[in-house]
């Protein structure tokens, strides 16, 4: 659980589920970067109730991204959104 509290682990840990497409593990992943810091301090830094919390935190949740980036910033994490590289085209053969 140290691990979490660290923001370059944590944001790897969640990003790996985006990375994978796993969006049934990305509430799971960042629930237990929020444990990790503790769900009362949490609670009280964003004013959501900590029932609420574990509901987002579940992995059959559907958290708005507003309530999403609002506990990642309070939990020292922020969003980037960047372009994919371009994956270079493959040149075709000619025959004959």
């Amino acid at each position: 659980m140290q691990k979490l509290r660290d923001p370059e682990f944590a944001s790897n840990y969640i990003m790996a589920a985006i990375v994978e497409n796993d969006l049934d593990f990305l509430p799971t992943a960042l629930g237990d970067v929020a444990k990790a810091h503790g769900m009362s301090k949490l609670a009280e830094g964003t004013g959501i109730n900590r029932r609420t919390l574990y509901k987002v935190f579940d992995k059959d949740s559907n958290p708005s991204f507003e309530l999403v980036t609002q506990i990642m910033t309070h939990l020292g994490l922020s969003l980037e959104i960047k372009p994919q590289p371009v994956k270079p085209k493959m040149k075709r053969r000619k025959s004959g």
